[in-house]
């Protein structure tokens, strides 16, 4: 029998939303204006065996959050993500 990934393809996140699966990484989609686009602020990520998103993986904005620039994707096991309440969208795929 075939292996069926629980989460296949992947989701979409919108502001203030979490989630917890198996995604193989996520892609800010930004919002805004053409003159003033705006990234996706994570408020709490996991990734790997359990371990916590910091600076050492991506550049932190501070030591609990960080934003990923609109149209960025970043390849990265994830198996946690929260955004904050103003974030703009992200697609965690699979």
């Amino acid at each position: 029998m075939a292996n069926i990934p629980v989460n296949f393809g992947g989701i979409i996140l919108t502001a203030g939303q979490s989630t917890t699966g198996s995604f193989a990484g996520i892609m800010s989609l930004g919002t805004g204006s053409v003159q003033a686009i705006s990234g996706s602020t994570i408020s709490a990520m996991k990734y790997g065996a359990g371990l916590t998103a910091t600076g050492t993986v991506i550049q932190a904005t501070s030591p609990s959050s960080f934003t990923i620039p609109a149209g960025l994707m970043i390849p990265i096991f994830i198996t946690s993500c929260s955004l904050s309440a103003e974030s703009a969208p992200v697609i965690l795929y699979t």
